[in-house]
């Protein structure tokens, strides 16, 4: 036998007596478990933990689960343990607190742990609770904060993107921005709803909230073109995708009102040129191209009346011309029945 010796951190060792090296499962301690008694084995902990917890003291149980995970995280108990923790801070109504430490256990046992989708679940719900939240109660009722609940539920959606409330949880965070009047993000959101998932059951009502997130703008900004132009297109791609939608009639009613409001604005830029007594023929020529876009406008009489008395008017000397102003009468735009809001 040929001894060999190796020098190591300036020690001798002998090969021939080398041990077998092991990694020590131990993680850090917590000072809260100091004074607590403590199992020499993971399995004994785990037993020790689950019989508090099976006598109703959730928060002591809490503690030496904690202190399973933590000083043998890589033991086969530990995911029991950090999904016992999460389970009992819910049952305790530390909602927050649940959900990141359910989201610990994902990013840490992902792969160790039972019933995936359970956990999932359970995010969920906590979503929808802070999204549902009423704060600062005692102040005339409190008030809600549903944007809050966004985070939560890109969380869920990102452990979980092919699950089966995937789509849902998207169409929440639509909500949650919409309820807090932040259209342009609820518009956002109810798009990647569209695009990621088409086949929900979700897509065509997400697609609807859109069109009224677009209803809410345009009344917010009556003169934006970019806002109503994006309503039509909305519109259109709807009728398109979803022909046999519930919100078929009132999509058509809108695109009714929303065609005379187009039709409103070109009347109006040909009325302005009409006030001018130097530039009857330019608003003959925008009236006449407000006809030929919108020939089924209910504004199509005045403008053929008022093409007639701008053509007479060409017709006097330039000192005896009088500028045509009248007002044209008003355009009924009806609002998205309140029912189909709902």
């Amino acid at each position: 036998m040929v001894i060999t010796l190796v020098l190591c951190r300036g020690e001798f060792v002998f090969a021939g007596d080398e041990k077998p090296y092991i990694v020590e499962e131990q993680g850090r301690s917590t000072w809260r478990v100091m004074f607590d008694k403590k199992k020499e084995t993971p399995a004994g902990q785990w037993e020790y933990a689950r019989e508090t917890q099976n006598k109703g003291r959730l928060k002591k149980a809490d503690r030496r689960m904690l202190y399973l995970v933590r000083r043998w995280p890589n033991s086969k108990e530990a995911p029991w343990a950090q999904r016992a923790r999460a389970d009992m801070l819910n049952a305790r109504g530390k909602f927050k607190e649940a959900f990141r430490e359910y989201q610990y256990l994902i990013d840490n046992y992902s792969s160790r742990m039972r019933d995936y989708d359970s956990v999932l679940e359970s995010q969920f719900s906590i979503a929808v609770d802070i999204m549902k939240q009423r704060r600062m109660r005692w102040f005339f009722g409190g008030y809600r904060a549903p944007e809050y609940s966004v985070d939560y539920f890109e969380d869920v959606i990102r452990n979980g993107p092919q699950w089966m409330r995937a789509p849902e949880a998207q169409f929440l965070i639509g909500q949650s921005y919409q309820q807090a009047k932040d259209m342009e993000l609820a518009i956002s959101a109810y798009a990647v709803l569209g695009y990621r998932y088409p086949d929900s059951s979700f897509s065509e009502e997400s697609a609807w909230q859109q069109i009224l997130c677009l209803d809410t703008l345009r009344r917010d900004f009556p003169n934006s073109l970019d806002v109503l132009d994006r309503q039509l297109t909305s519109t259109t791609v709807f009728l398109t995708t979803y022909p046999k939608s519930k919100h078929k009639s009132d999509i058509i009613r809108l695109r009714n009102n929303l065609y005379e409001v187009k039709a409103k604005k070109a009347f109006d830029e040909a009325a302005f040129y009409a006030k001018v007594p130097k530039k009857p023929e330019s608003a003959i020529i925008y009236y006449e191209q407000m006809m030929k876009e919108y020939p089924k406008s209910k504004l199509v009489p005045d403008a053929e009346k008022r093409i007639a008395e701008l053509k007479e008017m060409m017709a006097l000397p330039m000192t005896a011309r009088v500028p045509v102003h009248k007002k044209p009468p008003p355009v009924s735009v009806e609002k998205v029945s309140e029912n189909a809001e709902k």
